[in-house]
């Protein structure tokens, strides 16, 4: 399962900030045998899923900007970010939050505040801005039912990344 629109892994000019450092995920061996009745629309009653196969994918930048500032130079612009990002979960079937965020070990469903701050000196006859977007941490599982498997993703807000510039004023 791939990426949504809109994500990107960080380039080489973009400034990562991570609000928290990388988490583990449970292992495969931790208790993630959830009791659910709609792994599959198909499915009657209650039944044992289990995710499995969690794997930390790396870091990913979102699109949507949090925050912007622009001036020209010479000046030094700073951007301090602290906003709340909801994070991000997508399958190919149908679990609760609470089934997941359980296998995962952090809440699917919780909003998380990321926040940080940069500085960019923009030069004198320059026009300068940073812009700030959400950093996730991008994981991958399987969902599994008997012999059918499903995959998912949740993106979860750790930090900020900058983007910042400058152009002939």
């Amino acid at each position: 399962m791939s990426l949504p629109e809109g994500f990107h892994v960080p380039g080489p000019e973009t400034i990562v900030e991570r609000t928290v450092p990388v988490q583990p995920v449970p292992s495969d061996d931790a208790a993630d045998v959830i009791e659910s009745g709609d792994f599959l629309k198909k499915t009657p009653g209650k039944s044992a899923i289990k995710i499995k196969n969690k794997r930390y994918q790396g870091q990913n930048c979102g699109t949507r900007l949090l925050q912007q500032t622009s001036g020209r130079g010479k000046t030094t612009l700073v951007l301090t970010v602290s906003k709340s990002v909801a994070t991000i979960k997508q399958s190919e079937a149908k679990i609760d939050a609470g089934t997941l965020s359980a296998a995962m070990g952090f809440s699917v469903s919780k909003s998380y505040t990321v926040e940080n701050q940069t500085r960019y000196e923009v030069p004198k006859g320059r026009f300068g801005t940073i812009q700030a977007y959400p950093l996730y941490d991008h994981y991958t599982y399987q969902a599994v039912l008997g012999k059918m498997k499903r995959s998912g993703y949740v993106l979860k807000p750790v930090g900020v990344c900058f983007n910042q510039w400058s152009t002939k004023a």
